[in-house]
C-alpha cells in the first residue's frame, strides 16, 4: 500500500463532543467496479481477496472457519480455490482498518464476474468450527443458515480490467449479522464488498460526556458506544433494522491508552458523502428489530480523490 503525501483534518464542533476525522489513502490494486463496458478476456490478473470487520459490544471472539471461495465470470464457468488447510479467523481482531488475505495474488482472467461466493464450516451440529465468545467467557456455535452448504454469496458484480492487479476487501458488519434466536446464535452476515483502490479511513473521538450521558444505555464508556456511517449528507439517523436509511457500516468507540481519548476508526471507505452519527445506546440495536435508538450526534463528511494525485484522499 501507499503512503498518501496529503492529509487534512477537519474538526467540528456538535453538542458537547468534537469528531476528528482523518482521511487517508489506502491503494492496494485498481479496477473499475462501476460496471462500465467491457468483455471477458484470456489475459491473466493477480487476484487478492481479504476481510475486514465492524464489531459489536457483547462478544470477545467471534471466529469464523473458512474453506474457500468460489467467483463467477459473466461469460465462463465458475473460478475455485479450495484451501489447503481451513482459516480459522476471529473477526474482532479484524476491525477499523485492520484485514487479513483469504485469496493473495492467485491468477484469474480479466474481464467482468457477477458475484463471490466464501465457503465456510457454520452448521448447526454441536460443533465449534465456528463459533462465538460472549464477554461472560462462554462459548456458543454459531452457526449460519445453510452456510456449510451453499457459503456466503456476494452478488456484488466488479470487472477486472487491464490493469492486472485487483484487490477486493469483503466487509462482515457484526452489529447487523449477529442474531440470538431460540437460543442459537446466528450469523446472517451482512456483506459488502470494496475495491481496494483508493479507499480512505475516517477516525475520530468522541467527548467522554456524551459517553455516560444519562441518555446512555449504561454509564460504561466501554460499552455501547458507536459511530454509525450513513451513505450521503444529512442523513437522518437510524437503527440497524433492514430499512432505509440503513448505515453502510459502524465502529465501535475504545479508550486509546496512548492519547487518553475515546476514539473509532472506520476503515475502508469508498470516496463519496456520508453522514457519521454517535449513539451510546448501540448495544441496544438488535439487526431484526425496528428500535428506538437516539443518536446525540450527527455531521456530514465527504471523502474525495484528489484530481491531482489519485493516492490523495480529501475530507471536506
Amino acid at each position: 500500500m501507499k503512503t498518501p503525501s496529503f492529509i487534512k483534518f477537519i474538526r467540528t464542533q456538535l453538542a458537547y463532543a468534537m469528531l476528528l476525522v482523518l482521511c487517508s489513502c489506502s491503494d492496494g490494486g485498481s479496477s473499475d467496479t462501476s460496471g462500465g463496458r467491457g468483455s471477458s478476456s484470456s489475459n491473466p490478473g493477480a487476484f487478492t481477496l481479504s476481510i475486514t470487520d465492524a464489531a459489536v459490544d457483547e462478544a470477545q471472539e467471534v471466529w469464523v472457519q473458512f474453506t474457500g471461495a468460489t467467483l463467477q465470470p459473466t461469460n465462463g464457468n465458475t473460478i475455485s480455490f479450495t484451501f489447503d488447510s481451513v482459516k480459522n479467523i476471529n473477526l474482532l481482531n479484524l476491525q477499523g482498518t485492520q484485514s487479513t488475505e483469504l485469496i493473495s495474488n492467485e491468477v484469474i482472467p480479466l474481464g467482468r464476474y457477477n458475484w463471490i461466493r466464501l465457503h465456510v464450516n457454520a452448521s448447526n451440529d454441536g460443533i465449534n468450527d465456528s463459533y462465538i465468545k460472549l464477554n461472560d467467557g462462554s462459548e456458543h456455535e454459531l452457526w449460519i443458515p445453510s452456510g456449510s452448504q451453499t457459503g456466503l454469496k456476494i452478488n456484488t458484480g466488479f470487472e477486472f480490467t487491464a490493469t492486472n492487479e485487483l484487490h477486493l476487501m469483503v466487509d462482515f458488519d457484526l452489529r447487523k449479522s449477529v442474531v440470538l434466536s431460540s437460543g442459537n446464535y446466528k450469523l446472517r452476515p451482512t456483506l459488502r464488498m470494496i475495491n481496494m483502490n483508493g479507499v480512505g479511513s475516517i477516525t475520530g473521538s468522541i467527548d467522554m460526556s456524551l459517553l455516560t450521558a444519562a441518555s446512555c444505555s449504561d454509564a460504561d464508556p466501554a460499552t455501547g458506544n458507536a459511530v454509525y456511517l450513513f451513505e450521503g449528507e444529512n442523513i437522518i439517523p437510524d437503527d440497524m433494522d433492514n430499512q432505509n436509511p440503513e448505515p453502510v457500516t459502524s465502529a465501535r468507540v475504545e479508550l486509546n491508552t496512548s492519547s487518553g481519548n475515546y476514539e473509532y476508526i472506520i476503515g475502508f471507505v469508498p470516496a463519496t458523502d456520508y453522514t457519521l452519527a454517535f449513539t451510546c445506546q448501540a448495544d441496544l440495536d438488535e439487526p431484526d428489530s425496528n428500535d428506538n435508538i437516539a443518536f446525540s450526534l450527527s455531521e456530514n463528511v465527504t471523502v474525495t480523490t484528489d484530481s491531482s494525485d489519485e493516492d490523495n484522499m480529501i475530507a471536506r
